[in-house]
């Protein structure tokens, strides 16, 4: 919302009028962290969207948000150590700022794909201009936080019809566009994942990342429900013990095996994906502590040899455990 009234300060136009034309209590916004419902927001967006006679409003709404806009979740954001751990970061806490919608990552060979998906029911879609906001933001606030102004992505896709004046679309993305397609989606080169954010700060992203998780917990979000978070303890401790089978994992959940694959896949999750993520994560956080040796970190992670680990490293970061190591010294 605060997105909203940066827009209309820009317009000279009066943020308490606004909201009462949506009817929304302006009180509401002296509390940080209590929560609009996505439909008022959206059709706030719609209603200033009418009013300013603005049709690809999105595109520009979403180049207005900044860190700031996102709370504790875009300062942690800042101070993560590279765009790997953005991403991951992102997947994770952007129910923070919308649970409407959440990011899903996908690898194609050299590319990565975060695509953006509706969390709402009967997979009804957010619509063009919340595609457009979500889109935009992304785009741009990677620019910002890599302080890199010519960064662009391979490509951008989006599930409407083309507007008629794409100008707004071509000036923001700087990359091939495409419309009526099956996602809206960002690709971009897994070169990118290695970037260093310029901000990077440990000690503050580890005070930022803990009051997200408490927040994450009071928001109770749909996005990690209590048996994901099973999944995902249940998986990491199994690395030392020659890891869990599906079969294992449903037991443990309380689920069938066609019940966890039903859950899973509603929450746009793949178990061999999922058990890869998590134990290149931990690979990263051990390999960060120079208290472990390499052969310490393969047993850790339920590897059978220190060199079938060190390949797999190497095809996460594109660097193998001892460069990685020496360079995040």
């Amino acid at each position: 919302m605060r997105v909203i009234f940066d827009y209309l300060q820009r317009r000279n136009y009066s943020a308490d009028q606004f909201l009462a034309e949506i009817h929304v209590n302006k009180s509401l916004f002296d509390h940080p962290n209590e929560r609009i419902d996505f439909q008022i927001f959206n059709q706030a967006c719609h209603l200033l969207q009418d009013k300013f006679q603005h049709p690809n409003l999105g595109i520009c709404l979403g180049q207005l948000v900044t860190t700031g806009h996102l709370g504790p979740h875009g300062f942690a954001l800042m101070t993560c150590s590279n765009a790997r751990e953005l991403m991951q970061q992102n997947m994770r806490y952007s129910a923070l700022t919308i649970d409407a919608g959440s990011n899903v990552f996908e690898r194609k060979g050299h590319e990565f794909i975060r695509y953006w998906k509706s969390n709402l029911g009967e997979n009804h879609p957010l619509g063009k201009l919340q595609d457009e906001l979500h889109q935009a933001s992304y785009v741009s606030l990677s620019r910002h936080l890599f302080n890199q102004h010519d960064l662009s992505p391979l490509w951008v896709s989006f599930q409407h019809d083309q507007p008629e004046d794409i100008s707004e679309y071509e000036n923001l993305f700087r990359c091939p566009i495409y419309f009526s397609a099956e996602h809206t989606a960002i690709g971009f080169h897994e070169r990118f994942l290695d970037y260093p954010l310029p901000s990077s700060n440990e000690s503050v992203h580890i005070v930022m990342s803990d009051l997200r998780h408490q927040l994450l917990k009071q928001l109770g979000s749909h996005l990690e429900p209590s048996w994901l978070a099973v999944v995902r303890k249940t998986i990491m401790e199994s690395f030392q013990m020659g890891g869990v089978s599906f079969e294992e994992l449903a037991q443990i959940t309380g689920f069938t095996a066609d019940e966890l694959k039903t859950e899973m896949n509603r929450h746009q999750l793949n178990f061999r994906t999922l058990v890869d993520d998590i134990r290149q994560s931990l690979a990263i956080s051990y390999v960060r502590n120079p208290k472990l040796s390499l052969v310490e970190i393969a047993f850790l992670l339920g590897f059978s040899e220190q060199s079938a680990f060190q390949r797999a490293f190497k095809r996460w970061t594109g660097k193998t455990p001892k460069e990685y190591r020496s360079f995040e010294v």
